[in-house]
């Protein structure tokens, strides 16, 4: 099938699986032979231009999702049953939680979007349509020597639901105390900073401090002046750039250098979404929890207990 183009080959797939024609329509409509159609949809799958998933319900705990209501105050809770094999469970969460999200997203106007691998599933698994009244806005700068991704996760959001962004070309910590207060009357900035004040929605997933200190640059340009005084072990996750301790609490010599969102607009938010789905942030969860900035929670069952186990 060297012939045809990868567009080529989009073009016979969209029709066959998404417009439902027929073999023999789509034969007719390229002057193909139906043998040759055929070969174009296997070998698009073959190169990942057709990715067929198949979808298998999803089951949630309530018991758990009630008791994390309570203990938590949360508005919603989604917690999904594990099936035992540690990438589907993982899987199970983003996919859900692509859908709890979308369902805001559709009445929202402003919706931010934190950084992460998990933000990065949530958003591959949201279903492809039109919200055009809806802006994307990257809360925080980017980690510095983090270049996986070309592009913000706002501008992927916004090109998947066909909507509109805001990035934020910045570094996400900023140590000269100069920068930040000049930075905020940058023109740009005051425009994405109203967007901040006015966001419907947000979402995010949780990190660790040993996240941190795996970027290496990070860790040794900007790890002993933010974490002067803070000793490791009492450093249970990070939220949105923002060290915690396990009761829930944050250091305040942070805040002056994060680059983005401030804690007064992220807790004004009235939705704010937390994905967690891997079973070693149970302590991040716990007191990011206790923290109170989470208000809609998408996890599993098996991190779910994890958390109850650590308030023991």
């Amino acid at each position: 099938m060297a012939q045809l183009t990868d567009e080529q080959l989009a073009n016979i797939a969209h029709d066959f699986y998404l417009s439902q024609l027929n073999i023999a329509d789509i034969s007719q409509k390229y002057d193909l032979s139906r043998y040759l159609i055929a070969k174009a949809l296997e070998e698009a799958r073959n190169r990942g231009i057709v990715k067929i998933k198949i979808s298998r319900g999803i089951k949630r705990n309530q018991v758990l999702e009630r008791e994390f209501q309570k203990r938590f105050r949360l508005k919603e809770a989604f917690i999904v049953k594990t099936t035992g094999n540690r990438d589907e469970n993982s899987e199970a969460v983003v996919n859900f939680a692509a859908k709890q999200i979308e369902t805001y997203l559709k009445q929202a106007k402003i919706a931010g979007i934190s950084w992460g691998a998990t933000m990065h599933g949530v958003i591959n698994n949201f279903f492809e349509q039109d919200l055009e009244q809806l802006y994307f806005i990257q809360l925080l700068g980017q980690p510095i020597n983090s270049n996986r991704r070309k592009n913000p996760l706002a501008q992927d959001a916004a090109e998947k639901l066909h909507s509109n962004s805001l990035s934020l070309p910045t570094p996400l910590y900023i140590l000269n105390p100069k920068i930040m207060p000049a930075l905020k009357h940058e023109p740009y900035f005051k425009v994405i900073e109203n967007c901040y004040h006015h966001l419907d929605m947000l979402f995010t997933g949780l990190s660790t401090f040993q996240s941190f200190q795996a970027n290496q640059f990070l860790k040794e340009n900007y790890g002993p002046e933010l974490f002067k005084g803070i000793p490791d072990c009492d450093v249970a996750g990070m939220i949105m750039g923002r060290p915690y301790n396990i009761k829930g609490e944050f250091f305040p010599d942070f805040e002056q250098h994060i680059c983005g969102i401030s804690m007064n607009d992220i807790m004004k938010t009235p939705i704010r979404f937390c994905v967690v789905r891997n079973r070693f942030k149970s302590e991040a969860l716990l007191g990011a929890l206790r923290s109170g900035i989470i208000t809609h929670l998408v996890t599993n069952d098996a991190i779910a207990q994890r958390v109850l186990q650590n308030i023991d």
